[in-house]
């Protein structure tokens, strides 16, 4: 019987062996609030890699071979179809076979990028049309994309499906949280006085959620022509423009431009930030203040 029990004990041993050997499931991500969506699904049972590091432009990021080879391990890939991301996708699928490519921005109502410097929430789009991949900077959207990586993670590890699925319920009870709280932010706020303008068009779906318009500066990815730019600062005058948001990321000329031609003050929003929530919270906020 001790024969038997020491047995047992041996084999235990070496399973939890194995299964510490093994290690939280690896999970890359293309930008680090989808980083935060994860860890809130995976807690300790996932390890994450960020491949566009912080300052850099997530539209047009190469990763790295480093990070190639991260990849190559990884049991996850949670996509928002960033530009390089669908542009890598066969590669990464082909060099792992067994990776769950998860496109968390499935089902969703995609917007297209604006083809002119003011967004109007235009939903309908052609064949063609880039689409906004900024799907994370509004909370109802992230209730979908959070489903998403709570199914991926339950695929390619169903051992563990029952705590996504715990971990999804209980971070959506903070999604609505904060939605509600942002909801409250813009109360009172008269329709004619919802615009605001911003380099890079990255806050529409925002915008769409919270009854706003975003007006971008830039053009197809670019500085506008002196004279595109010469009729934005002519609509910045006509609609009192006090405030300017900028992306860390991304080129300030023009908006500091306009910023000095029409007396407004130049902010940064970051949508790319690490910490979503205190992020979506603190922008709200700055967006409120600057629509008075």
């Amino acid at each position: 019987m001790r024969k038997i029990l020491l047995c047992c004990a041996l084999l235990l041993g070496c399973f939890a062996g194995a299964a510490q050997a093994a290690g939280p499931m690896r999970v890359a991500v293309g930008v680090a609030p989808m980083e935060y969506f994860a860890k809130k699904i995976g807690g300790p049972l996932v390890a994450i890699t960020v491949l566009v590091p912080a300052g850099a432009d997530a539209h047009t990021y190469e990763p790295k071979p480093s990070q190639m080879r991260a990849l190559s391990a990884a049991a996850v890939y949670l996509s928002t179809g960033l530009e390089f991301e669908e542009a890598w996708e066969p590669r990464l699928k082909a060099a792992n076979k067994k990776l769950v490519f998860c496109h968390t921005e499935a089902g969703l109502k995609m917007m297209p990028m604006p083809a002119h410097h003011e967004e109007h929430h235009h939903e309908e789009h052609h064949n063609g049309e880039e689409m906004d991949p900024h799907i994370w900077v509004s909370p109802p959207e992230v209730r979908s994309i959070t489903a998403h990586v709570a199914e991926a993670f339950a695929k390619a590890d169903p051992a563990n499906a029952r705590t996504y699925a715990a971990n999804l319920a209980a971070f959506r009870k903070e999604i609505d949280a904060l939605d509600a709280e942002i909801k409250g932010v813009f109360v009172g706020v008269p329709a004619d006085r919802r615009g605001f303008m911003v380099f890079h068009p990255a806050w529409g779906y925002f915008a769409r959620s919270y009854g706003l318009t975003q007006t971008a500066i830039e053009f197809e990815g670019k500085e506008p022509s002196p004279k595109r730019l010469a009729a934005i600062v002519s609509e910045a005058k006509a609609k009192g423009v006090k405030v300017i948001f900028v992306q860390p990321q991304m080129a300030r000329r023009s908006a500091e431009t306009i910023a000095k031609a029409v007396g407004a003050k130049v902010v940064a929003a970051d949508p790319l930030a690490a910490d979503w929530a205190a992020n979506l919270r603190g922008v709200a906020k700055a967006f409120r203040a600057a629509l008075q």
